[in-house]
C-alpha cells in the first residue's frame, strides 16, 4: 500500500486535528495515511451526563472526513478509543450495530477506503465487527501492536495468526503498526535496539502489506520543564530513532508514525480547569519540538503575538509559505489574529504533518524494496 517513505500520523478525531488535515497541500496529503482515533462521547462535568448518544456522536464522521481529507486515499480507523472515558458503557448503537462497523460504513459511503484497526487483545464483539467489515469492504485490516507484546515474539506471532485465521485474512492484506506510544528520549538507544531486534525476528517480514513503527516524545504536560512566558526544546527521539533505522540494511524497512504534537493519553478536562491552561505553540524543528508557552488562556491570547514574532525571526522557522500553519504563525506575528486554543492546535499540527511528510520524502536512505503494491479501490 505504501513505502517506507510514507507517513502514518495518529490523528485524534477532534475538530482542531480535522482542520489541520483540511489545510494540507495535496502533495502532503498523498504522502500520509492517517490513523484516526475516534474520541469518546462528550461529557458534561457539571451535570454528570454525556451530552450526546453514541449514535449522534458518530453520525457525521463520514461527511466530516470527506470535507477535511479531500482525497480518496485510504485511512486507518480505530474505534477502541471511544471507550477511553471509562464511564461510558454503551457498547453498540441503538440499531445494535457495532460502532466500528457503523463508522467504516459511513466513511466508505463517502468513497474513502477505510481500513479497520484492531489488536490481539480486543474483545470478541470488536473482532466480530472487524471480520464483518473485512468481508464487506475487502480493504484488509490493520493490527496495532504495543511495546509490551514485543517481549515474546513467538506468543505475538501465535496471537496474530489466530486473529487472521478466524477472519480468513491474508498477511498480504494486513498492515502492522508497532506502537510505542510515549517514549522517553533518555531511552532512545534502548528503544532503537529493541525495534531493530523486533524487525529482524518478526515472522514473514516481507509478506505484510505494510509495517509502521510509531511513537512520540510529547509528554502529558510541559509545566514542570517550561515555565509560563518561556520557551524550550525537547528532542524528537522518535524521529532520531527512525532516521537511524532507515540507514540500516534491514530486509524490510518500516514506515514512520507518530502522534503529531499530542500525547497519546485521553484528557478529560473539567470546565474550570480550562482557565488554568497556558496558551502555547508547539513548533516542530529538524530534531526538536520547540515549545513556547504564553499566558493563561483566561487572559486571552495576546501573548501569542510575541511568541509568533520570535518564531518567524528565528532560522528554525520554515517560512510563511511552507504550510497553512506557518502562514497563520507569520500573520499573527504581523498583526493578524491571535487565535484561540483550537487555532494553535491547527497551526502546530498542520506544520508538523507537512514537515514530517516533507522530511520523509527527502531521507536519502529510504527504500521501496519489498513494498506491497498500492491498495486498489474495490468496486
Amino acid at each position: 500500500m505504501f513505502s517506507s517513505e510514507h507517513y502514518v500520523p495518529v490523528i485524534k478525531w477532534k475538530r482542531g486535528e480535522r482542520t489541520a488535515l483540511e489545510h494540507l497541500s495535496s502533495t502532503t496529503r498523498d504522502r500520509i495515511t492517517p490513523l484516526l482515533e475516534i474520541q469518546p462521547v462528550p461529557y458534561d462535568h457539571r451535570t454528570g451526563n454525556f451530552t450526546k448518544t453514541i449514535d449522534d456522536h458518530l453520525s457525521s464522521i463520514g461527511r466530516d472526513l470527506n470535507n477535511c481529507w479531500k482525497s480518496k486515499n485510504p485511512v486507518f480507523v480505530d474505534s477502541d478509543t471511544i471507550y477511553d472515558n471509562v464511564d461510558f458503557e454503551d457498547d453498540n448503537l441503538a440499531s445494535g450495530q457495532h460502532p466500528l462497523e457503523f463508522i467504516i460504513d459511513l466513511i466508505e459511503n463517502e468513497g474513502i477506503p477505510a481500513i479497520p484497526v484492531t489488536g490481539t487483545a480486543r474483545d470478541a464483539s470488536y473482532q466480530a465487527a472487524v471480520y464483518d467489515i473485512v468481508q464487506k469492504h475487502q480493504r484488509g485490516v490493520c493490527i496495532r501492536i504495543y511495546e509490551e507484546q514485543l517481549d515474546d515474539i513467538n506468543q505475538l506471532e501465535s496471537e496474530i495468526n489466530n486473529l487472521l485465521s478466524i477472519g480468513h485474512i491474508n498477511k498480504s492484506d494486513t498492515d502492522l503498526v508497532i506502537d510505542f506510544e510515549q517514549i522517553t528520549p533518555s531511552k532512545e538507544t534502548a528503544i532503537y535496539n529493541q525495534i531493530i531486534n523486533t524487525l529482524i525476528q518478526f515472522p514473514d517480514i516481507t509478506t505484510w502489506r505494510t509495517i509502521t513503527v510509531c511513537a512520540t516524545s510529547i509528554p502529558k504536560t510541559y509545566s514542570k520543564t517550561i515555565k509560563k512566558f518561556s520557551s524550550g526544546t525537547m528532542p524528537r527521539a522518535e524521529w532520531s530513532i527512525y532516521s537511524k533505522i532507515v540507514k540500516t540494511n534491514l530486509i524490510r524497512k518500516p514506515s514512520f508514525g507518530d502522534y503529531t504534537i499530542t500525547n497519546p493519553n485521553f484528557v478529560n478536562l473539567e470546565p474550570w480547569f480550562l482557565s488554568n491552561i497556558v496558551s502555547s505553540l508547539k513548533y516542530t524543528c529538524n530534531n526538536d519540538f520547540w515549545v513556547h508557552r504564553g499566558d493563561l488562556i483566561a487572559n486571552g491570547f495576546s501573548s501569542m503575538r510575541n511568541i509568533c514574532s520570535n518564531v518567524v525571526s528565528d532560522p528554525r522557522f520554515s517560512g510563511q509559505n511552507f504550510s497553512f500553519g506557518d502562514s497563520f504563525i507569520f500573520n499573527c506575528a504581523n498583526g493578524g489574529a491571535t487565535g484561540n486554543l483550537e487555532s494553535w492546535v491547527v497551526a502546530g499540527v498542520n506544520h508538523h504533518l507537512t514537515k514530517v511528510a516533507d522530511d520523509l520524502s527527502n531521507l536519502p536512505s529510504t527504500s521501496r524494496t519489498g513494498s506491497p503494491q498500492s491498495l486498489a479501490p474495490q468496486p
